[in-house]
């Protein structure tokens, strides 16, 4: 279609195809050289009459949207039959493309001081500046954000996910697509919402940092499985020396319980800025973008700044606070003094390797696990990264326990459901116990009875799927 008039758009080359259409580049016809990102919406939703008839109306909304961090909507519509939408051109690398190209070198991901923190952060923004105005994403996956080399973090189709209303379930899923980024509550049929966007959002950090999805499957039945009851891998565990802190909250955030998400994508963004903090007291330098959002340059002026540009000298010199201390005599000791205590406070020797594990040893012996957190991060933490000779062998039984701790968090939290909400859920589950024992031909009986039972519930749906792949895989 190159060379296609669409609109106010010229198409250029074809830049990616997706289940739901092909993008182009796309220029301006007016002649002004601007460059947009064209979608052209393909496959049965094209030819959908309702469809047709909202999407433009679907696209006024989005023109609300306006932030460094997201790709502006230019227009869209529906032109000769085929609907289209053209938003900004950003120029860079989609995550996606950027992981499988690092994937074929041996490289896990990305390196969180210099990018993931700094992804994290951009992404949170520009979904903070949509949930704000009521927007959201609904289908935030790597391919959706695009890294510029300057570092600058662009995320593109916002919203647009609403207008194809497409169910989650068109599997099998592919390994970086949509379904594999979903909140598991949205296979149930259940609305989107700000923490379903904040789930979105973790797959994408846990990918960006490991270099994968948070599960894989061969089987559609295993993937919807995972997907709905199975925590995935701890980041940590496939990336040495990620702190704490983000392996934490990339979990908080793919938690099954919105509930149990962060209520709004600021608090991502706090989280990542207590991390830098964190991080740089102990000399690791963490990559910060800078907030294209911040108003203090707009502060509204004082009365004494207003009095001053408007040349009223008289009540400048009124309302301007008087210097407390203006006498020399006074001036000079105190400013030795501040000496004194910063140069104490900058040369001062720190604790002791002995001092440290001493404070340590009633939290370590403590059976409350907040306690054994604390003597982590606040003692042996940084003793084994000062004095790693010392103290070896307590320092890595604390860190087994806290590790026992996290596994055993998770199983409990795996097999807390106890309960089935109907018969169809206890079948189909009860074929997937027998088809991890290796019996197929078991777990297929439990699928039909599933399926056959309540056809109109979703997990006939998943039996029926779960039949197919068993069916069709070896």
């Amino acid at each position: 279609m190159t060379g296609t008039r669409l609109g106010n758009w010229i198409l250029g080359p074809e830049v990616g195809r997706g289940s739901t259409g092909v993008v182009y580049k796309a220029t301006a016809a007016d002649g002004t050289g601007q460059l947009a990102a064209l979608k052209v919406i393909t496959g049965d939703v094209a030819r959908d009459p309702a469809f047709l008839a909202r999407f433009p109306a679907d696209l006024l909304a989005l023109r609300r949207l306006a932030h460094p961090n997201v790709c502006s909507l230019f227009d869209g519509g529906v032109h000769a039959g085929m609907p289209y939408y053209a938003s900004e051109w950003a120029e860079g690398t989609d995550l996606a493309t950027l992981l499988k190209r690092k994937a074929k070198t041996g490289e896990p991901g990305l390196n969180w001081r210099d990018a993931v923190v700094s992804v994290a952060v951009q992404v949170a923004r520009a979904l903070n500046h949509g949930h704000r105005r009521s927007l959201l994403h609904r289908d935030l996956k790597p391919s959706d954000v695009i890294l510029a080399e300057n570092g600058t973090v662009k995320v593109t189709d916002f919203g647009v996910a609403k207008s194809f209303a497409r169910a989650p379930l068109s599997l099998p899923p592919e390994p970086w697509g949509t379904a594999a980024f979903l909140a598991p509550e949205l296979f149930s049929g259940k609305a989107a919402t700000k923490r379903s966007d904040l789930y979105s959002l973790g797959g994408v950090l846990y990918a960006a940092l490991t270099g994968r999805p948070p599960f894989a499957a061969i089987a559609t039945a295993e993937f919807l499985h995972k997907h709905i009851y199975t925590l995935p891998d701890r980041p940590a565990n496939f990336v040495p020396k990620l702190p704490a802190e983000l392996d934490d909250l990339v979990c908080t955030l793919l938690a099954k319980d919105p509930n149990r998400r962060p209520a709004a994508a600021a608090g991502v963004v706090e989280e990542c800025d207590k991390l830098r903090g964190k991080q740089e007291r102990r000399g690791d330098r963490v990559a910060w973008p800078a907030d294209p959002g911040d108003t203090a340059l707009h502060a509204p002026l004082s009365d004494t700044a207003v009095a001053e540009a408007q040349g009223d000298e008289d009540a400048a010199d009124v309302t301007r606070p008087k210097p407390l201390f203006a006498k020399p005599a006074v001036v000079v000791p105190l400013f030795a003094v501040v000496c004194g205590l910063l140069l104490f406070a900058l040369f001062r020797p720190g604790p002791g390797a002995d001092e440290l594990f001493h404070k340590a040893e009633p939290l370590i012996a403590s059976s409350d696990p907040a306690d054994w957190d604390k003597a982590w991060d606040e003692y042996l933490e940084p003793l084994s990264r000062k004095y790693p000779d010392r103290y070896a062998d307590e320092v890595n039984a604390l860190r087994e326990r806290r590790a026992v701790r996290r596994e055993l968090t998770k199983a409990l939290e795996q097999g807390k459901r106890v309960t089935y909400s109907s018969e169809a859920e206890r079948l189909y589950l009860r074929g997937v116990a027998l088809l991890r024992l290796g019996d197929r031909e078991g777990a297929a009986k439990e699928w039909q009875r599933a399926a056959a039972g309540e056809p109109g519930s979703r997990w006939a749906e998943f039996a029926r799927a779960a039949l197919t792949s068993v069916s069709t895989s070896p």
